[in-house]
């Protein structure tokens, strides 16, 4: 892990050095040739990937920890994902769909989930995934069995595009995510930080089981020092929401720590509060989004959420 985290310190928005000259653990062999998708295919921004699923190749594999991996796949030479910032892309992993029997219950169909990529669009010819294997996880599991040179099946839509730098008329920025819904604050993160001018103060909010599962804790933990006030940095760890603190979990100059689960309380004691100049940004797992804001695909803040009950509306909230 103390490689992959050189890596992200290289790409910080602070550095100069460009993501594009990072390398994985391991290099992987000279991937064959990725062409273009047609001209004449539909696209819904500036990304690579059309609306309809393409392949493209697994061209490395990086363990990042004990149940995380980072994944990258090829583009064609000098071309950058080029998605737009806070977006994110579908994968598809044939036959992985399951009917309403649960987890057991593979129906033959596809699974299909949303992935923000981690590296940047200074990136060319590839672009990282980092992502969190679940017990019984339909895609994640897929992705971990995969060889190098596997193909996937990726895809961009209108949907998949969120709240968009620079968030016009937002003085500031909350982030509450949880596992590797860390990716799309990320990517936020990067813009805010790292565009001169831009001063506007943050504050992220992360809740892992343990310590142990926090990403990235170490490229975080460097812009929160360089960022100085800008950035407040809270990490929310534990299984049940009265969990002891783990030992040795204790605040430092550049975090937090909390304890339990991210909830109304640690919310309204970190973020900012309601008003029409600031806006909230919430990425985890589907019971996440039902407890804070309302199902991910539907628009509206749903009443009785917590962010409702706080006094956030619908124009200050984006689901990621």
């Amino acid at each position: 892990m103390q490689t992959f985290n050189r890596l992200l310190i290289q790409c910080s928005p602070f550095n100069s050095s460009a993501m594009a000259d990072s390398a994985a653990d391991k290099p992987a062999a000279a991937p064959a040739p990725v062409e273009a998708p047609a001209a004449d295919l539909e696209y819904a921004s500036s990304c690579f990937l059309p609306t309809t699923f393409i392949d493209l190749p697994l061209i490395a594999k990086t363990e990042y920890n004990h149940d995380s991996t980072v994944y990258e796949f090829g583009l064609p030479e000098g071309k950058s994902l080029n998605l737009p910032v806070c977006a994110c892309i579908l994968l598809k992993a044939p036959g992985r769909g399951r009917g309403p029997g649960g987890k057991d219950d593979w129906d033959g169909s596809d699974a299909i989930r949303p992935y923000t990529p981690m590296s940047d669009n200074s990136m060319l010819g590839k672009f990282q995934l980092l992502v969190k294997r679940y017990d019984g996880g339909a895609v994640s599991q897929h992705l971990f069995g995969l060889e190098i040179g596997a193909k996937v099946g990726f895809k961009h839509i209108k949907f998949n595009i969120k709240a968009q730098y620079p968030f016009e008329g937002k003085k500031t920025i909350s982030m509450i995510c949880a596992g590797t819904g860390l990716t799309p604050m990320y990517q936020a993160l990067w813009k805010l930080l790292g565009t001169p001018g831009d001063d506007r103060k943050v504050v992220l909010m992360y809740g892992n089981k343990t310590v142990e599962d926090v990403l990235m804790k170490e490229q975080l933990n460097e812009w929160a020092q360089k960022a100085g006030d800008r950035l407040k940095l809270v990490h929310v760890v534990g299984n049940a929401p009265d969990d002891p603190a783990p030992a040795g979990w204790v605040d430092t100059p550049e975090y937090i720590a909390e304890t339990g689960w991210v909830d109304k309380a640690k919310i309204e004691k970190y973020c900012f509060p309601p008003s029409e100049d600031t806006l909230v940004f919430v990425c985890g797992l589907p019971p996440m989004y039902k407890a804070l804001c309302g199902d991910r695909g539907e628009k509206e803040l749903a009443e009785g959420t917590v962010l409702h009950q706080l006094g956030y509306t619908t124009s200050m909230v984006a689901k990621m």
